[in-house]
């Protein structure tokens, strides 16, 4: 798919709906002329979550499901209680080549804690002038026999089972990664939770700068790209209405 097509179904989720609390706004180009693009709904003040997607060119699923949430309007319950930033695909030049780095094969997701960052990874950061109780990156695996994900939340959190939850209402779309090793990680039924703290780290990924800048809970979700794309994006968009389930139960 073209990375027009995706701004036009964009276009069509957003103008006809005429509210005060939405917000389209380009944050910045990317090198080629692309438009990068954030989405504000919801009330300001209360919760704040963000969703992104799309910062790995070749991993599309994560922005088809931001535009089936909203295409759906599922997200439109949880407005009265949360204000929701949506950076629907950080990647543009990447996701028109269908390439993991960006039109400089840089690997956007290893340059957060540089001063210097590329121009994408700036642009994102940008975003985090107050701090978001909940983030959610949605991601794909190529090599993954099942969903599973990346969980760093403040120790003793009550948001520690979170992780668990969404992978629970996973399992009726595709399998959760039962592996006891992830990625180089140890896992225990798809969750990866025992993470360095940031500091001891050469390079921070999106999800460690959030942590960084306040998130109480942050989370990066793995879509198996073995299955198709239509269970994919099912998958991140039950995880993504999970996760706010959550923080209004």
């Amino acid at each position: 798919m073209k990375y027009s097509t995706v701004l036009n179904q964009l276009e069509r989720c957003i103008h006809p709906v005429t509210r005060s609390d939405l917000k389209l706004q380009v944050l910045g180009k990317s090198l080629n002329g692309r438009p990068i693009l954030k989405i504000q709904m919801g009330i300001q003040g209360r919760r704040r979550i963000l969703l992104s997607a799309g910062i790995h060119g070749d991993e599309p699923a994560g922005i088809f499901a931001i535009l089936q949430l909203l295409e759906q309007s599922l997200l439109a319950p949880y407005l009265n209680h949360w204000e929701i930033i949506i950076l629907p695909c950080l990647n543009p030049d990447g996701f028109e080549q269908g390439t993991r780095n960006n039109a400089e094969d840089i690997d956007l997701n290893r340059q957060f804690k540089l001063l210097n960052p590329p121009l994408e990874v700036k642009l994102a950061q940008s975003v985090f002038d107050i701090p978001f109780d909940l983030t959610l990156e949605l991601h794909e695996d190529i090599d993954s026999p099942g969903y599973y994900l990346y969980q760093k939340s403040i120790t003793g959190s009550i948001n520690h089972q979170l992780g668990k939850k969404i992978l629970q209402k996973i399992t009726a779309i595709m399998p959760v990664n039962q592996q006891a090793e992830i990625d180089g990680m140890p896992a225990t039924n798809g969750v990866i939770d025992r993470l360095k703290d940031p500091v001891e780290m050469d390079f921070w990924p999106m999800a460690l700068f959030s942590f960084h800048k306040g998130t109480s809970c942050c989370f990066t979700l793995e879509t198996a790209s073995k299955f198709p794309m239509t269970d994919r994006v099912a998958g991140h968009s039950r995880a993504v209405l999970t996760a706010l389930n959550h923080f209004q139960s």
